[in-house]
């Protein structure tokens, strides 16, 4: 992300905020509280003034970043600094430049407790404001936030150091006395002879303070009417920095969101599968009137053919040649054993066929049943088993075939 696509919300010399737009303003606008920024769907850059974060620089023995991480965490302890790293991180560091065997850092904390009007759910990151300007190479700047006086440091252009010192009603004597003290504490990391000047940032100084700390600090004091945002600044590499609290208010924003999503599409899939539901069922009340229909158009043609099926088999042993009782007849005298087998009835009457007769024996009389039930013609019937009864050594017998 380029700072030049995002809205920036800095301090204000007073209590008030000034809110920088992306490109297309060439000023800002003020605002009394941050509660009244208003992005416009661009992200939102929360320059903090020193009150809510300190910015300390280092000179680091060189290494690569997770040590880097791990060294300025221990540095920053024993300065009495608690700093907590991973995903819940109230820190973040810069490297300004990196050479064989030193690396120049630039530190980001966050105060503890961090203000609760500074905690805004909608912003996108945090940094120290005087990282999102432009501060004048080799000089020591003085500005002020919100009534109070800030002293910062930059190295090649970019914030190193910064500490709130005074309130704004300070002593040009007091002042000097912080810009002397700090110039010595800087220059033994920076090098001697680093810091060549003084900037008074902003349009309320008056040309008889810049006179009066430049014959009290031996540095050439001059004012700068404003420090623009620095539109070239590169955050792509940046860990996201934000406070505890509007960490876990986005967090509960984005699990809402989530929330509300999937019952947005459970709604709309309860919804779809409705709609099919009732589309299936309608298409299926059409599909059984359409049966319906023709059903009540086929009824009466189907009794129709139902009842001549009925007349056919009715006919059937009139017209069906092997149902003739002549046929029939035949078959069973061609059957019957060249002796011992007497027809003494036999009667043809729909599908049945009823015989009497006499057989020498009980077992001439069963054997006959059995050629019945082996013929092709009379196999079609199912046959009795004969009961023969002895009448005067003769076996009487009676056998009745019903058509399958």
């Amino acid at each position: 992300m380029s700072f030049s696509a995002a809205t920036l919300l800095l301090p204000s010399p007073d209590a008030s905020w000034r809110v920088w737009k992306p490109k297309g303003s060439s000023s800002g606008e003020t605002i009394e509280t941050p509660a009244q920024v208003s992005a416009q769907g661009k992200p939102l850059v929360v320059g903090l003034p020193a009150t809510a974060c300190r910015t300390v620089g280092m000179i680091l023995p060189n290494a690569d970043h997770e040590v880097l991480e791990q060294i300025i965490i221990t540095q920053l302890d024993r300065r009495g600094m608690k700093l907590i790293g991973g995903q819940e991180r109230n820190f973040r560091w810069h490297l300004l430049t990196q050479t064989a065997s030193t690396a120049t850092v630039s530190v980001d904390v966050l105060a503890d407790p961090f203000p609760e009007s500074l905690a805004l759910p909608q912003a996108s990151d945090y940094t120290a404001a005087l990282r999102l300007v432009t501060l004048p190479g080799g000089h020591l700047v003085i500005t002020e936030e919100h009534g109070s006086l800030v002293l910062a440091a930059s190295y090649q252009g970019r914030l190193y150091h910064s500490h709130l010192f005074a309130p704004a009603s300070a002593s040009p004597e007091d002042m000097a006395l912080e810009i002397n003290l700090a110039r010595l504490s800087l220059e033994v990391d920076l090098g001697q002879g680093s810091l060549t000047g003084i900037a008074l940032a902003g349009s309320s100084w008056d040309r008889t303070l810049a006179e009066q700390l430049t014959t009290l600090t031996d540095l050439p004091t001059r004012i700068v009417a404003q420090l623009p945002p620095n539109a070239d600044l590169d955050t792509r590499s940046w860990t996201r920095l934000l406070p505890a609290t509007v960490r876990e208010a986005q967090n509960s924003a984005a699990r809402r969101s989530k929330l509300t999503r999937f019952g947005l599409l459970g709604a709309l899939l309860f919804v779809a599968l409705a709609f099919l539901a009732f589309a299936y069922l309608t298409f299926q009340e059409r599909t059984a009137a359409q049966l319906q229909v023709a059903v009540d158009a086929t009824a009466e043609p189907a009794l129709q053919v139902k009842k001549t099926v009925e007349r056919w088999k009715a006919l059937a042993p009139a017209i069906e040649p092997k149902r003739y009782p002549m046929v029939l007849l035949a078959e069973i005298t061609k059957l019957m054993p060249p002796s011992g087998i007497v027809i003494r009835e036999f009667e043809l009457k729909d599908n049945e066929i009823d015989m009497r007769g006499d057989a020498r024996d009980a077992q001439v009389a069963v054997q006959f049943v059995e050629d019945l039930q082996k013929s092709s013609l009379l196999g079609r019937f199912t046959w009795t088993k004969p009961q023969p009864t002895l009448r005067d050594n003769v076996a009487q017998f009676r056998v009745q075939g019903k058509a399958q």
